[in-house]
Parts: C-alpha cells; structure tokens; sequence
C-alpha cells in the first residue's frame, strides 16, 4: 500500500513537472504579446550624434561608460529604462553611449579622436559621467556618476530646457543658470 501511495505521488510530481516544461517545447508558440512594447533610448554613436543633433538643431546627451562600472550597468537597468527619461532623452536629444576606455577612433570636427581620448578631454575621470552638448557640438555640461530615476528626469528637463531657452549663447553657463532657476 505504501508503495503504491509513493509511486502515485512519484507520478503526479513528474506530472507536474512535464506540464511546466510543455511551453518550452520546440516550436512553442510564444505567449501574445501583451500591448505594444516600450519605448528604448535610440543609442547613437557620438559622430553620428553631433551631424543629427547638428540637423535636428537637437542637443546630444552622452552617457560615458565602462564595461566594468556596476553604476553604468544599474543606470542602464533603471533610470534609463523609466518611459519619462525614454521619451525627454529621445525627443529633446540625440543620446549617445560612449565607452569611456575605447580605442574606436572617431572623427570630430575634421579630426580623428578615440572615444577615450575625447572622455578626457571632458574631464571624465570615472563612470558613468553624463555630458551633454549643445547643437553646435560644445559641451554644455557635465556630471560624474549615478543618477537614480529622479535625479536624472530633473538633469534632463533642466537641459532640455536650457537648451531650448538658448544655451551658452543667451544663458551662459548651465550650472549658474539652474542654481539661479531653483
């Protein structure tokens, strides 16, 4: 008898088990998508970036980073995901994932540059440092680290709407202007 009750157990187990592995199956037809899928950051590379934003009279939000930096890796997960940040970043910027320790040589300005050597010359000394350039391609601010979700959606209006309002030419430095502002 006992035996019996184990080996029905034993079946309903692997039962159970054979029915959760049944969507696995190949050729499985995958779960309908449920709504449309959400927005991402249309990454660009910084050359390209500078000729669009250039055209689009839009300004270039660059994201400085590194393979290793854990802090990149979480902005990307979080504050990058959030649909405000998608949709500002997307609309009022041309956003750009620079690899701060790359040797990808690009040319800026008739001049060819490496995507390291173009970080130090903002003065990124750790990641992830965000810049942001003007239209014109001039770097209008910059801010080293991790930005949570809030944090980051308050930078980035307050660009987008120096930026709009005039930038360097009618506000002058971006800091003054939004230590002035608040």
């Amino acid at each position: 008898m006992r035996t019996e009750h184990w080996n029905t157990g034993v079946r309903l187990g692997l039962l159970a088990f054979a029915l959760t592995l049944l969507p696995l199956r190949a050729g499985a037809d995958p779960a309908p998508a449920q709504g449309p899928a959400p927005a991402e950051l249309q990454w660009s590379q910084l050359d390209v970036a500078v000729k669009q934003a250039k055209a689009q009279k839009k300004g270039v939000f660059v994201m400085v980073y590194a393979d290793w930096c854990g802090y990149c890796h979480r902005m990307e997960a979080t504050t990058f995901r959030d649909p405000a940040i998608i949709a500002k970043l997307n609309s009022a910027f041309v956003p750009v994932k620079l690899n701060g320790e790359s040797p990808r040589s690009m040319n800026l300005d008739k001049q060819s540059i490496t995507e390291t050597a173009w970080a130090m010359q903002q003065g990124v000394q750790g990641f992830p440092s965000l810049i942001a350039l003007d239209s014109k391609g001039r770097t209008v601010a910059m801010y080293p680290g991790y930005l949570t979700t809030p944090q980051a959606a308050r930078f980035i209006a307050d660009l987008a709407e120096y930026l709009h309002d005039g930038g360097l030419d009618k506000l002058g430095n971006f800091f003054d202007w939004a230590e002035k502002k608040s």
